[in-house]
């Protein structure tokens, strides 16, 4: 859920303009969205963190020095509907009054092809595993190949929420749950 481990695919794309060093970056939060989707019974639903923070770091000669942090507020999580938020903030679920944030810190940053894969440890409710995360570039038209200043990017994963002990209401929810970062990042 720290999921903006985005930055390494941007590495590859722009390696052939030659910057010397990484480029800090702010998600731009009136244009982003940090969300989630899940199974409750038949029904997708999705739900979202509109309260977060993060510090963001591109290398584009070296993806491998590209660094990703990002913290979610668990109190302002919003599940889809009434019912399912009051949930997820919940003892069974994130137990938002103990555990008031998720944080996800990368280790990793490896480009392959058009995407890059970003390994870090994600924590939620005191518990920290690893999380590997997929994050891809997106352009919005007429964008130029150079530009590094504006950019959007999308990153997916997906969590398990039985290994960090957010259990609560297996006969409704799905196990798993998708994440899903569109966010536009700016140059600091």
């Amino acid at each position: 859920m720290r999921l903006i481990a985005i930055s390494t695919y941007l590495l590859l794309s722009f390696a052939q303009i030659g910057f010397a060093e990484a480029i800090d970056y702010d998600i731009v939060t009136d244009r982003s969205h940090i969300g989630f989707t899940y199974q409750f019974g038949p029904d997708t639903i999705q739900g979202q963190f509109p309260d977060y923070s993060s510090v963001i770091s591109i290398d584009f000669d070296q993806a491998s020095n590209s660094q990703v942090e990002v913290t979610l507020n668990t109190k302002t999580t919003k599940a889809g509907f009434v019912f399912a938020t009051q949930a997820v903030r919940s003892k069974k679920i994130l137990h938002a009054n103990k555990y008031p944030t998720i944080e996800f810190v990368s280790q990793s940053v490896k480009a392959e092809g058009a995407k890059a894969f970003i390994k870090g440890m994600v924590t939620v409710r005191g518990i920290t595993k690893p999380l590997t995360l997929m994050a891809q570039l997106l352009r919005d038209p007429g964008t130029k190949s150079s530009e590094r200043d504006d950019l959007r990017i999308r990153i997916t994963g997906d969590i398990n929420r039985h290994d960090f002990g957010a259990s609560g209401y297996p006969k409704y929810v799905s196990d798993i749950l998708a994440i899903t970062i569109d966010a536009r990042i700016k140059s600091k």
